[in-house]
């Protein structure tokens, strides 16, 4: 699904009249803050593409932390693609960014590691995320800002305080909580 920008709208992300160009995604002063369309929504500073439920069963996707990173910042840096899932083979590497929408002041995001694909799969939009075996929150997305060097895979958390080590093993499991979609309801 690619987001269709009104040539003749005004960026939403200021007061000034900036006027978004008539391709797709991004308005001319650069941002992703237009009106999403139906199957996504905003939540905080992202576009969050809600998946539809078509896959009836899939295997967890497992990763090993293999680098840990250390930096904060704001959301507004983060382009989530118009993509629900993303199949991803084991041997991959990814970074993993996390998105913390309640977090005070300008940084409400971080880059906290790099990932090789352990156990390759599909993962998917609302999938929850694991890290040790312990729940941290749930897939909003993905950002192709790196590629084609790597996928930046972005997990919407309660706090952007994520205690790592090198081997830590990142788990995304399909959610229980989002029911499946009856034929003819999707796509």
């Amino acid at each position: 699904m690619v987001v269709k920008v009104d040539k003749e709208a005004p960026c939403a992300c200021s007061g000034n009249d900036h006027r978004a160009p008539k391709a797709t995604g991004e308005t001319s002063c650069g941002c992703m803050q237009d009106k999403p369309e139906s199957g996504s929504e905003r939540r905080g500073r992202l576009n969050v593409v809600e998946a539809p439920r078509i896959y009836r069963d899939r295997r967890p996707v497992r990763g090993e932390v293999v680098t840990i990173i250390d930096v904060t910042f704001g959301s507004s840096g983060i382009d989530l693609v118009e993509s629900w899932s993303r199949a991803v083979p084991r041997g991959d590497i990814h970074e993993i960014m996390i998105w913390s929408p309640t977090e005070e002041g300008g940084d409400d995001a971080a880059a906290v590691a790099f990932i090789e694909i352990t156990q390759g799969g599909n993962i998917v939009n609302g999938d929850e995320v694991r890290v040790d075996g312990e729940p941290i929150g749930n897939l909003a997305g993905f950002d192709n800002n790196h590629m084609p060097n790597h996928m930046n895979i972005v997990v919407e958390t309660k706090s952007l305080d994520l205690p790592l080590k090198l081997g830590s093993v990142f788990e995304f499991s399909p959610n229980p909580m989002l029911p499946l979609l009856d034929e003819g309801d999707c796509c």
